[in-house]
């Protein structure tokens, strides 16, 4: 069976489940990083919002001799699950005066997102580029679509955020408003510290955290080398954009005394490790403590290496946030590749 057989074959399939009253969608959907997946939809009558839920691995599944009819029988039961109860009123979205204490930011990879850039305000930054979007509010469901017609947001994707929805902002909702992007940009550095609050845990907590239901695992958990932080939001979603919280390095860096590694390791969060702390097995000098410009730049090559490997192996293409490590000075308390 080919893809596109299979997604026409699952739709009917659904179609068939749920009734000529209900209405499956099939649309590509543009997500993070210039991916592109297919999405399925089931519209109930005066819902105007679908959890969607996405085909390509289903596929991939079925080629390695998973049942058509198990497939499909998961894809009704995900939606059972995440199937919203009542519409949402976006009505609010027409007023700014009601969505400015809403607007937050969100760190993407400028280069791998130009085509959606071309669309949305933006601000460069390194090699990120800070977007925007505004939190409207809370469901249980993974990603929620809107298809409702009004207020010109039919191509807007309500995305949730752990218990947050959002709607990316574009450049047409500036024109609406009668803003700029620097208001954009006040505005979500205000807000986005507030609505989502920053997580900053000792790695080796996150992993006991990890094996608390398998204390052998935990045993064995070899200890970490270097202190090695983990830094996101209270969501666990989009939480590298702490980094851009007014004084959180800042503060932390010198609470260590030290400068900070960065590390990038997925759009949902970054990994953060004091300088002064970092040391590569191999070097003596640096196990010492001696730190110098070129054992610090070592150490910068050696972790990017290691950011690149995770990047090509561990993750999907959609979370990828970056391949470079960044910079934290306490001197000139700026960030830096």
């Amino acid at each position: 069976m080919t893809y596109q057989t299979f997604k026409q074959q699952i739709r009917q399939s659904l179609q068939d489940a749920f009734g000529s009253d209900v209405s499956i969608i099939l649309q590509d959907i543009l997500k993070n990083n210039n991916t592109h997946l297919d999405g399925l939809t089931v519209l109930t009558p005066g819902c105007n919002i679908s959890p969607t839920i996405y085909l390509n691995d289903y596929f991939r599944e079925y080629e390695k001799g998973r049942s058509f009819p198990d497939i499909c029988a998961e894809i009704q039961t995900i939606y059972q699950q995440n199937k919203p109860s009542h519409s949402v009123d976006i009505s609010f979205f027409t007023c700014y005066e009601k969505v400015q204490s809403r607007i937050i930011f969100k760190l993407i990879n400028y280069e791998r997102n130009k085509a959606l850039l071309s669309d949305v305000p933006h601000f460069r930054f390194l090699d990120l580029a800070i977007v925007f979007s505004c939190l409207i509010s809370i469901y249980p469901d993974d990603i929620i679509e809107s298809f409702s017609e009004e207020n010109n947001l039919a191509t807007d994707s309500f995305t949730h955020a752990g218990s947050s929805a959002t709607i990316l902002i574009h450049n047409h909702h500036l024109s609406f408003w009668n803003i700029t992007k620097d208001d954009l940009y006040a505005l979500a550095c205000k807000n986005t510290p507030d609505l989502l609050h920053y997580e900053l845990r000792n790695m080796s907590d996150v992993l006991k955290e990890l094996l608390s239901g398998d204390d052998s695992a935990a045993l064995l958990a070899p200890p970490a080398p270097f202190p090695m932080y983990v830094l996101s939001n209270h969501t666990k979603l989009n939480g590298s954009a702490c980094i851009l919280y007014q004084d959180l390095l800042k503060n932390f860096a010198d609470r260590l005394r030290s400068d900070l590694y960065i590390l990038p390791s997925s759009i949902h969060e970054v990994l953060i490790i004091p300088v002064s702390s970092f040391s590569l097995p191999s070097d003596p000098l640096l196990s010492s403590g001696n730190k110098t410009r070129d054992t610090t730049q070592e150490s910068y090559r050696e972790l990017s290496e290691m950011v690149c490997e995770v990047n090509s192996t561990q993750l999907s293409v959609e979370d990828i946030l970056s391949d470079h490590v960044y910079y934290y000075s306490r001197e000139s308390s700026r960030i830096t590749m």
